[in-house]
């Protein structure tokens, strides 16, 4: 108890100097709520991309993301980061490769879970104060109408109660070293 009493007395008195560290230095966010669906190659997920210019080289990048999205059969999300406009590249935020598996930051599986909403939180060191995009990209696995990456929405987005239109975002914190 001693020690907490002493650390707010020097907090009080001035003695422990207030760090930049861990606070928040800015925030953009990216929010879409209309639908979209995306076939068989990796596309822009539309309304899901957001720019930030940190203030400085030493500050991390927090990226959350919530998608919610259906699939006819398996489909693929993943984030992409461009920094100070050399050209987009996969984030470190992707799984490791395995032969012929789709490296992706998330997925889902079957028309049988429609509306599923992943989710994405991750630290970025980029040391530079060049503007940084992030973006998300999705795939669908097999081509046809049933068989596509759905925003928003599920596969079937049948017109009843039933059936359910979500949201999607994508934010960044600039957090200070």
């Amino acid at each position: 108890m001693s020690g907490i009493v002493g650390d707010n007395a020097a907090r009080a008195s001035g003695v422990i100097a207030s760090a930049a560290g861990g606070k928040i230095l800015q925030v953009v966010q990216a929010v879409k709520t209309d639908a979209s669906d995306i076939s068989t190659s990796w596309s822009d997920i539309s309304g899901l991309s957001v720019a930030i210019t940190p203030s400085d080289a030493s500050s991390k990048l927090f990226i959350t993301c919530s998608v919610t999205i259906g699939a006819g059969r398996a489909a693929y999300v993943k984030l992409l980061r461009d920094i100070g406009g050399a050209g987009y590249a996969d984030s470190a935020y992707i799984g490791d490769a395995a032969s012929s598996r789709v490296q992706c930051s998330m997925y889902t599986m079957h028309q049988d879970y429609p509306g599923i909403c992943g989710n994405i939180g991750y630290l970025d060191t980029t040391n530079t104060t060049s503007e940084v995009t992030y973006k998300l990209q999705g795939l669908a696995s097999n081509s046809g109408a049933t068989y596509r990456l759905f925003i928003n929405k599920d596969w079937s987005d049948g017109d009843s109660n039933e059936y359910g239109r979500g949201a999607s975002s994508i934010t960044v914190y600039e957090v200070g070293a």
